[in-house]
């Protein structure tokens, strides 16, 4: 297996079927590019349309060069959570998204820092907090907000197009000039670069509404292979809360869909690699067959939540209360980092589980503020970051809302995210 070969193409084929409806405009087709993996960018939250949060370089040790916070700039303080950072072009971008699972009136911005000094070099508002990671595609930044309206800016801050959805936005996917996104009914859409529709395809019928059918929520981004387009959505979030893994092809026709039980939360962002599809939700990773859906294996993690999983096309990286590497042919556990927590004052022990899904490199698995090695998990730098992760009250009680302390890495810096305090470069 390549592990280079991340955006293969698979065979169309496999069952098709038939749920929803989908509305069809202008065909976005299949991508007309390929990803470049950069390395010194880190443009989505994933990393690549693929989701796979694997790049070619990242540091290889490093210190605290700065640290922003909720008053940084001039301005409103920054209420709600500092989103993933994305890194690209001398600066470092942040949504600020919503917080706790409730919706505020605060209003959200879009804020560019200087990746040399983690000055503010601009902030642009939106009408509501973001309700997703921004996405960087060239000289265009795309991110939705808790109203409906997935915005797209210049990264010099200026506003471009707008387009409104049926719900919250959640994170954008670009492949080549198209961008794939959800949004909080579990609606798919795909647009041109330029905001154009191409197609939109709603989870739920009409005789769903009518007859009480079921109901569809989402909080992830789609995995964009050069065959198909994947989303997790969850069915019934208030009744049975069964995840739904399904696959389009790029016209919006539906061709397959995987059901497996999760917990009150929507799966998390699927990644597809060589072929496999894997999602995580509720306490498990389950790893599919891209052209038919089929399971290929599934591993319980033993918590009751699980982060989004990565990969390297020879293993699989997923989060829990620890870190496990799982063999991404059977699925078997390789290692795990243990997360032992700090001691609190009282002597118990507390810990923030490691849901922030890591970044990967061909030497080094980074998970907060440090690195371990890919083929047996042992520290290579850093550290866990605990004291910092921890310092805030409000977080550890609302953890489970939003991954904590996501990253990003370029080749000589990582990017850590504390979605309460701010977002901390170390090189």
């Amino acid at each position: 297996m390549n592990r280079r070969a991340l955006l293969t193409t698979v065979a169309t084929g496999g069952a098709v079927a038939l749920a929803g409806c989908s509305a069809l405009g202008e065909s976005c087709g299949p991508p007309t590019s390929t990803f470049d993996r950069p390395r010194d960018r880190w443009p989505a939250s994933g990393y690549d349309p693929t989701n796979t949060s694997y790049a070619p370089a990242g540091p290889s040790s490093g210190e605290t060069q700065w640290r922003t916070d909720r008053e940084a700039g001039e301005g409103p303080r920054l209420n709600g959570w500092f989103s993933s950072p994305i890194v690209g072009d001398g600066a470092v971008y942040v949504a600020i998204r919503q917080f706790d699972g409730h919706d505020h009136d605060y209003p959200g911005y879009l804020v560019a820092l200087d990746d040399e000094t983690g000055e503010l070099r601009w902030r642009v508002e939106l009408p509501s907090l973001a309700s997703g990671d921004p996405t960087l595609a060239g000289d265009s930044i795309l991110v939705g907000d808790l109203g409906g309206t997935l915005h797209a800016l210049s990264t010099a801050g200026e506003r471009r197009w707008t387009q409104e959805l049926n719900a919250a936005v959640r994170t954008p996917t670009v492949v080549g000039e198209h961008v794939y996104v959800l949004d909080a009914s579990a609606t798919v859409y795909g647009f041109t670069l330029d905001g154009e529709k191409c197609w939109e395809y709603s989870q739920s019928n009409v005789w769903d509404g009518l007859l009480g059918g079921n109901s569809f929520a989402a909080n992830s981004a789609p995995a964009v292979d050069d065959s198909r387009v994947y989303v997790a959505v969850q069915a019934n979030p208030d009744g049975d809360e069964t995840a739904h893994v399904v696959a389009f092809d790029h016209e919006g026709d539906e061709e397959w869909r995987y059901r497996f039980p999760t917990g009150y939360r929507p799966p998390n962002t699927p990644t597809v690699v060589d072929g496999t599809v894997l999602v995580t939700g509720g306490d498990q990773i389950v790893a599919l067959d891209a052209v038919t859906g089929e399971q290929e294996w599934r591993f319980v993690v033993g918590h009751r939540h699980t982060g989004a999983p990565a990969t390297d096309g020879e293993r699989v990286y997923v989060g829990a209360k620890n870190l496990y590497a799982l063999d991404i042919g059977d699925g078997s556990e390789q290692w795990r980092v243990v997360n032992y927590g700090v001691n609190d004052s009282i002597g118990w022990a507390k810990s923030i589980p490691f849901m922030g899904r890591p970044a990967v490199t061909d030497d080094a698995i980074y998970l907060r503020a440090g690195a371990f090695d890919p083929s047996d998990g042992s520290r290579l730098w850093g550290d866990l970051a605990e004291e910092t992760v921890l310092e805030s009250d409000y977080t550890p009680r609302y953890y489970s809302w939003h991954s904590m302390a996501p990253l990003s890495v370029t080749a000589d810096a990582l990017y850590l995210s504390h979605q309460s305090q701010g977002v901390t470069k170390i090189a």
